[in-house]
């Protein structure tokens, strides 16, 4: 069975000014668009994503949608709502969303969830910030047409977990123009790292503090293969004095002067070439 991405707007008795009703599902559904087609770019696919309208249900307002044929394919389509689902539970846990760092700590949770419901053969993800921050601004402008005690809810597929109620009390008060305005340099090199916050399960960010840079970081691994061994117990346990040597790649995100310090972001660890241990011994993975 295809997937499908239902929009289900419960609106108030006899609401006031109907019409807004029928634009806050246009704005939902167009920011969703936009959405996926954040993803697609995300990772690599030149395809434009495009919704089909599958039905209509009365009484409250319910949108069943789904990908166009011959634009993405189905693996690709539940991995973009697993997404989706990841990034509304962002949202629910606050009721504004303003500035970069913000957007830069959604952007890196919505990449942990794609990688972890991608195939190995697609590229790894990447989220455009200043686009993300144009998607978030076009889910503001829906949530503006709800009412108190009405409310959204986004289904993607018929298991409970897949069901997500939308906090129609947040809004995005950044300005996605004046946001991600400052020049990105690209670093790589090898570096030792010593571990932080690991991840047992899945694909989401390390904590890592970088010796070279005396500083710390978040970052995924994407040397699979290695966190495949370590995540199934085929590598010991990495210990708080263990340094993994590793290239790495990262940004260096300069804001505009006076709008703040030096960032670095999309960090990865992109080969782990040795695990010292604290005991003296040296193992090559």
């Amino acid at each position: 069975m295809s997937p499908e991405l239902s929009i289900k707007l419960e609106y108030l008795e006899n609401r006031s000014n109907p019409a807004e009703v029928f634009e806050a599902m246009a704005l939902y559904i167009n920011a969703y668009k936009g959405f996926g087609q954040l993803l697609t770019n995300s990772v690599g696919l030149k395809l434009d994503f495009e919704f089909q309208l599958n039905d209509i249900e009365k009484s409250s307002i319910l949108s069943k949608l789904s990908a166009l044929p011959n634009s993405i394919d189905s693996m690709l389509e539940k991995a973009f709502y697993s997404s989706g689902n990841r990034l509304f539970e962002t949202l629910a846990e606050t009721n504004e969303t303003k500035s970069e760092e913000q957007v830069e700590s959604i952007a890196a949770n919505i990449e942990s969830t794609l990688a972890d419901n991608l195939e190995d053969k697609i590229a790894d993800p990447y989220i455009d910030r200043q686009n993300l921050a144009h998607v978030l601004k076009g889910f503001s402008s829906a949530n503006e047409k709800m009412k108190p005690r009405e409310s959204v809810i986004i289904m993607s597929g018929q298991e409970l977990g897949q069901k997500c109620n939308l906090n129609t009390n947040w809004r995005f008060t950044g300005d996605p123009k004046n946001m991600f305005r400052g020049s990105t340099e690209c670093q790589e090199h090898r570096d030792k790292l010593s571990v932080k916050v690991s991840v047992n399960e899945g694909n989401s960010v390390w904590s890592f503090r970088s010796h070279s840079l005396n500083r710390r970081f978040c970052a995924r691994i994407t040397h699979k293969e290695w966190l495949e061994s370590y995540q199934n117990g085929l590598i010991q346990a990495i210990g708080p004095k263990d340094v993994i040597e590793a290239d790495i790649s990262y940004d260096i995100y300069m804001p505009p002067k006076g709008k703040g310090q030096p960032q670095i972001r999309n960090a990865r660890v992109k080969e782990v070439v040795n695990v010292h241990r604290n005991n003296g011994h040296q193992y090559e993975l």
